[in-house]
């Protein structure tokens, strides 16, 4: 039986692939997230996923290793993570009544084989202006992507999701498992 290693220390992925059962490792590296500007955003995102987890598949050569990223996308730029409660506010603001689009690049090793997708997910946020300064105090945009965690009290932010709300959170487990139960037939042929 092939390990599945997630090459990635967000404890948000961890809860999503414990919630639906699935038995794993962790281990994940420490790269520079740099992307590659150059690139349409959905090769950059399987990218960049794919760096993540190519020293952890290095380590485990015949096992399956996961590795992601998650951007949020708003008015063709890439929101990443806010460095301070300022640079939160500015972000939260920007998206307060609006949609934006979550991108999360999955790349996924399974032995020498790489299968790489994008998942899509759009969120439109309600006008949450008001919200802002308490949501900011509690911290909870700390480490997230567009400066809000959907699994958290930003839950209420939402005024609707087009998608998978999985992937908001950071992984879209369902296509993994699909790919995973797709990798096993394989390996059983």
């Amino acid at each position: 039986m092939n390990k599945i290693i997630l090459a990635s220390s967000s404890p948000r992925r961890r809860e999503l692939l414990k919630r639906e059962g699935i038995d794993f490792i962790i281990d994940a590296s420490s790269i520079d997230e740099i992307m590659d500007q150059s690139l349409p955003i959905s090769k950059r995102m399987t990218q960049l996923a794919a760096d993540k987890a190519y020293p952890i598949h290095q380590k485990y050569p015949n096992d399956i290793v996961i590795g992601a990223d998650t951007i949020v996308y708003f008015n063709e730029q890439i929101i990443g993570k806010a460095k301070d409660e300022e640079a939160a506010r500015k972000i939260l603001l920007m998206l307060s009544g609006k949609q934006h689009t979550v991108y999360t690049g999955v790349a996924i090793y399974f032995g020498k084989e790489l299968y790489t997708f994008v998942e899509k997910t759009i969120v439109c946020f309600k006008d949450i202006s008001s919200l802002i300064d308490d949501y900011i105090a509690s911290g909870q945009w700390q480490g997230k992507a567009g400066a809000y965690g959907i699994q958290g009290s930003a839950d209420c932010f939402v005024d609707y999701i087009i998608g998978d709300k999985d992937n908001v959170i950071g992984l879209p487990v369902k296509k993994v498992k699909e790919i995973l139960k797709e990798f096993e037939n394989q390996s059983h042929h």
